[in-house]
C-alpha cells in the first residue's frame, strides 16, 4: 500500500471519521531520463543562482516570496505556511449531498483512494463509522460534495463510495473549463445524407464490444523500453518506418463504401479460416513417395 499523502477527518453531520487520502494514478513503470554530462556520462545538478549577483544560492539559504509590484517582495517562510491552517486542511465536511450524474465529467479532476485511517485503540470504532457514513452515501445513491486543503489550495471534492472504500475527486473551478457547447457553435449544421448514416452505422455495431482494460497499454512506452534495454545490450537499434497518414476524404460515400467492402473480406476471412492438413501416418508418407 502506498504510503497516504493527507491525513485528517471525514465529517458528515455530528460524526467524524479519521481517514487517509492517497493518489490513485502511479507513474512507478514511466521510462524517466535524467540530463547527463556528454562527455564525462555524469549526471547534471540543478542549481538556483541569484538574478543579480549570479551567486549559487543553496536551498537552505532560500524563502518564497510573492511578488506585489514590480521587483518587490513580501517574504513567506515555510513555518508561517505549516502554521496557516483553515478548517478544511484538516477536515473534510460533507456539505452537501448530490445525484452523481448531476456532477459533469468535465469538473472530475484527480481522483484519490479515501480510507479509514484504522490505527491505535480505536480501529474497529473508525471503520464502523467509515463503513456507515459509506453505505448511507449508497443507499441514496448520492456522492457528497465538500472542500479539502490539497497543494495549498482548498478544493471542492466529490466522494463517492467503491467496493469496500470510498473514492475522492477534486473538482475543477468551473472558470477553468471552455464549456463545449460554446466551444462547438462555429460548427455548421449539416443534413447528413441516410444512406451515409446507415453505411457509417455498420462498422460501428462491427466493432460494439464491452470496455476492456487492455486497450489501456502505452505502446510508445513499451517502446521506450525496449529501446532502453537494446542500448543496454549494445544492440543495434532497428526504427521503424514512419506510417502513411491518409489524405482527406473527397467523396464520404465512396469511402464509406470500400470500408463496407473491406470489412466484407475481413469476416470471410475470419469465417473461413485456414485448416491445417492433417497429419499423416509414416505408410501414408511412404506410399506418397513410391506414387511419385
Amino acid at each position: 500500500m502506498a504510503r497516504p499523502f493527507w491525513r485528517g477527518q471525514l465529517r458528515l453531520a455530528l460524526v467524524t471519521c479519521p481517514i487517509n487520502l492517497t493518489p490513485v494514478i502511479t507513474e512507478r513503470d514511466k521510462v524517466r531520463f535524467h540530463k547527463l554530462n556528454r562527455e564525462t556520462g555524469n549526471r547534471l545538478r540543478m542549481q538556483m543562482i541569484d538574478s543579480e549577483t549570479e551567486d549559487v544560492v543553496d536551498r537552505d539559504e532560500t524563502v518564497m516570496g510573492y511578488e506585489f509590484a514590480k521587483g518587490k517582495y513580501v517574504t513567506v517562510e515555510n513555518e508561517e505556511l505549516e502554521k496557516l491552517k483553515i478548517e478544511s486542511s484538516d477536515v473534510i465536511d460533507i456539505e452537501r449531498v448530490v445525484p452523481i450524474e448531476e456532477v459533469d465529467w468535465l469538473y472530475w479532476e484527480k481522483p484519490y483512494l479515501l480510507e479509514p485511517d484504522a490505527r491505535g485503540k480505536g480501529a474497529r470504532s473508525t471503520v464502523d463509522i467509515f463503513a456507515t457514513i459509506r453505505d448511507a452515501l449508497k443507499a441514496k445513491e448520492v456522492a457528497g460534495l465538500g472542500h479539502a486543503v490539497i497543494g495549498r489550495r482548498e478544493r471542492p471534492v466529490m466522494i463517492q463510495p467503491r467496493g469496500k472504500g470510498m473514492m475522492l475527486v477534486t473538482l475543477r473551478d468551473p472558470d477553468e473549463i471552455r464549456k463545449p457547447e460554446e466551444a462547438f457553435d462555429d460548427i455548421d449544421n449539416v443534413k447528413v445524407d441516410k444512406d451515409n448514416l446507415h453505411m457509417a452505422e455498420t462498422p460501428i455495431e462491427r466493432i460494439s464490444g464491452k470496455f476492456d482494460r487492455g486497450m489501456f497499454e502505452d505502446r510508445y512506452q513499451e517502446a521506450l523500453h525496449k529501446l532502453v534495454a537494446a542500448k543496454q545490450k549494445g544492440k543495434k537499434i532497428v526504427f521503424a518506418e514512419e506510417p502513411q497518414r491518409d489524405s482527406n476524404v473527397v467523396d464520404i460515400t465512396e469511402a464509406l463504401k470500400a470500408s463496407l467492402r473491406g470489412a466484407s473480406k475481413g469476416e470471410g476471412a475470419r469465417a473461413a479460416p485456414k485448416r491445417r492438413p492433417a497429419a499423416r501416418s509414416k505408410s501414408t508418407r511412404k506410399r506418397g513417395k513410391r506414387a511419385a
